[in-house]
């Protein structure tokens, strides 16, 4: 399984046309939410959690499922481990990516400079994990469902790659708006992609093998 595959297996990729930048602020009130969640976002240094990614395919009656382990440390150090029911490794530090699955059993390397599009996608996925909601204002129309726990709707903007196949995009935070708890993508064709996360844990240490993708080796 290819690290783009995986990454946008539930992370749009969206690149606003540069010629289109009217009508890009949101709503006073929508902007105060997402003030206040990259404030409350700010302090994390680390981050990890166990996730549960669902596929749900129109043409199938059961989800597919896989289940595995995130690591991020600020500024530049991103670990996307997938566990059950294959094994695979994601590993970014700075500028390099290192891939490992168990079909290949082979260590990959990829540089984002040279990778655009896989750049914009990571960054991206960076950017959920991590509280940067404003920077998203310029590829989606954003509005607040629910107050209580913060529920927040993105609807990517004609300007956005991603508008020609993401319908909408819904993250539901945790009651202490500290992070998030579940993002679910649904697709123009009516798939959807439901991500949750648990047990998460910020700015705890992260034992420094979690960057080291030749793990999945042994």
């Amino acid at each position: 399984m290819c690290a783009l595959c995986l990454c946008l297996y539930w992370i749009p990729v969206s690149l606003a046309s540069a010629e289109n930048d009217r009508d890009r602020d949101a709503p006073s009130d929508v902007a105060e939410v997402l003030a206040r969640l990259e404030e409350r976002a700010s302090g994390m240094q680390t981050l990890k959690a166990d996730f549960l990614q669902e596929k749900h395919l129109a043409l199938l009656d059961q989800p597919l499922v896989l289940k595995g382990t995130i690591f991020m440390q600020k500024p530049d150090l991103f670990c996307w481990m997938v566990k059950e029911p294959l094994r695979y490794t994601l590993v970014i530090e700075g500028e390099d990516v290192r891939q490992w699955d168990e079909d290949t059993r082979r260590v990959e390397k990829i540089s984002l400079s040279k990778n655009p599009v896989f750049k914009t996608a990571i960054q991206q996925l960076k950017d959920w994990l991590s509280g940067a909601y404003t920077s998203m204002v310029g590829e989606y129309q954003v509005a607040v469902l629910e107050e209580a726990p913060i529920s927040l709707e993105f609807v990517p903007r004609k300007t956005s790659l991603a508008h020609e196949v993401i319908d909408r995009v819904t993250v539901i935070f945790e009651p202490d708006e500290r992070y998030i708890r579940r993002i679910q993508i649904v697709e123009k064709g009516g798939d959807r992609t439901v991500l949750t996360f648990v047990d998460t844990q910020l700015n705890t240490p992260i034992d420094p093998s979690a960057w080291k993708v030749e793990q999945g080796v042994r």
